[in-house]
């Protein structure tokens, strides 16, 4: 019996000091709060701690199933039971869409990323059966090593952090806490359907692998923790071909990639830079097939129409540079823009706030009461005089054929003088 006892203060000692991790200089701890049992084993640990910050709920209601409402009043008695602040969220997702998980989850954290703020921790309830399950989904999805390394225990989330205490503790663990300490919690239903390949895997597929391989949770945590380093050198490596290929040249566009100096690095390098330059300016990585077709039109002696799509952006090369190239309708804009009687031109449609003395200083011409417009090429209203100086303007200056039908071009008497950009 005092085994017994002793075993189980120690697993609480170990749940206890998972929140550790939390640093010091925290004010305010939110919780992701879905009212199961993770989440609700996380809660009863705060509530336990004796630091100085806040402690508040979030409740994200996805609106995705029958008792999405039932859970959410769940959240709501026990925030009250508590005695803490409750914030409840809801989507409006389509409940038809494909890969419904992914697109709840970049809904949830984008609504994180908006609010939470600096001096704010958030916590997730992810524990090690999650990482386990996240690494065979990756792995049966081809992923490489950034996607093998599982679940990060703690990333940014906007201008806060967010920190995972739980992933190496086992749901059979939180079930044994929760039921020592009469832990209330709300069993999702959707958590009994094989149709979500998670699900699948835990119920299914994990059960054979822990019956045939009783270790199986430490030697998946080491293959992680290599998959972990493996990366950060990749980053590294990723890190330093980037400053050098996008600079390349002496080039000052930072947001575009050289193709000559990006194609003087091996494949290997190759992929992993655009990778990372994607993963940068939060683009979702190419698939495989696709990274592979991009990298072969590169290499190919005519390739100047290339443009590779993604996910929400394109990839193209303009100038023998590529640039990613977001997915965005074309502003609703008007042939001409006259600066009449006010000295400043406003043109919301693309943000641009101009004054007259600007264009006038830009163009290093002195103001003597010319007209000046603003013409945006817009299908084939150009003038026929203009047509071949435009074109030369766009060149001598690299404007992108995808920019060109939003950069102002700059009239004064009626004559093209220049761009504005």
């Amino acid at each position: 019996m005092a085994s017994i006892k002793k075993a189980k203060n120690q697993s609480d000692s170990t749940l206890g000091s998972c929140l550790e991790s939390i640093p010091d200089n925290i004010e305010r701890v939110v919780l992701a709060y879905s009212g199961g049992l993770d989440s609700s084993v996380l809660l009863h640990l705060l509530t336990l701690q004796t630091r100085s910050f806040t402690v508040c709920l979030w409740h994200v209601n996805h609106g995705l199933q029958k008792s999405a409402d039932t859970m959410e009043a769940f959240c709501r008695t026990q925030a009250q039971d508590y005695g803490l602040d409750l914030k409840i969220s809801h989507l409006q997702l389509n409940p038809h869409s494909g890969n419904l998980e992914y697109i709840a989850r970049l809904a949830r954290y984008e609504l994180f990323e908006n609010e939470l703020k600096q001096g704010d921790c958030l916590l997730t309830a992810h524990h090690a059966d999650d990482q386990i399950e996240t690494f065979f989904l990756n792995a049966l999805r081809g992923s490489g090593s950034a996607g093998l390394r599982g679940i990060a225990r703690s990333r940014p989330v906007g201008q806060s952090i967010l920190i995972r205490p739980l992933l190496d503790i086992s749901r059979q663990e939180l079930s044994a806490y929760a039921s020592r300490h009469q832990i209330k919690w709300f069993e999702d239903p959707s958590n009994a359907s094989d149709q979500f390949d998670r699900n699948y895997l835990r119920h299914h597929v994990v059960p054979l692998i822990k019956n045939r391989w009783p270790g199986y949770l430490s030697s998946i945590r080491l293959a992680i923790e290599i998959q972990v380093e493996t990366e950060a050198v990749l980053k590294e490596l990723a890190t330093q071909d980037y400053d050098t290929v996008r600079g390349f040249s002496g080039s000052n566009n930072s947001e575009s990639l050289s193709k000559q100096a990006l194609l003087e690095l091996t494949l290997p390098r190759q992929k992993n830079l655009i990778r990372y330059w994607l993963k940068q300016h939060h683009c979702a990585s190419l698939p495989q097939a696709r990274l592979v077709e991009l990298v072969n039109q590169l290499s190919a002696q005519k390739n100047l129409g290339t443009m590779i799509r993604g996910t929400n952006y394109s990839i193209r090369v303009y100038d023998q540079r590529l640039f990613i190239v977001p997915d965005e309708d074309s502003p609703s804009l008007q042939e001409v823009y006259e600066f009449e009687q006010s000295a400043v031109l406003k043109i919301k449609e693309i943000g641009l706030e101009i004054e007259r003395k600007e264009i006038m200083r830009y163009l290093q011409k002195s103001d003597i009461g010319q007209s000046i417009r603003l013409r945006f090429r817009l299908r084939s209203n150009l003038p026929n005089s203009a047509h071949h100086r435009l074109k030369r303007l766009f060149q001598k200056h690299k404007i992108p054929p995808w920019k060109r039908s939003v950069t102002p071009q700059i009239y004064l008497d009626d004559e093209l003088i220049g761009l504005w950009f």
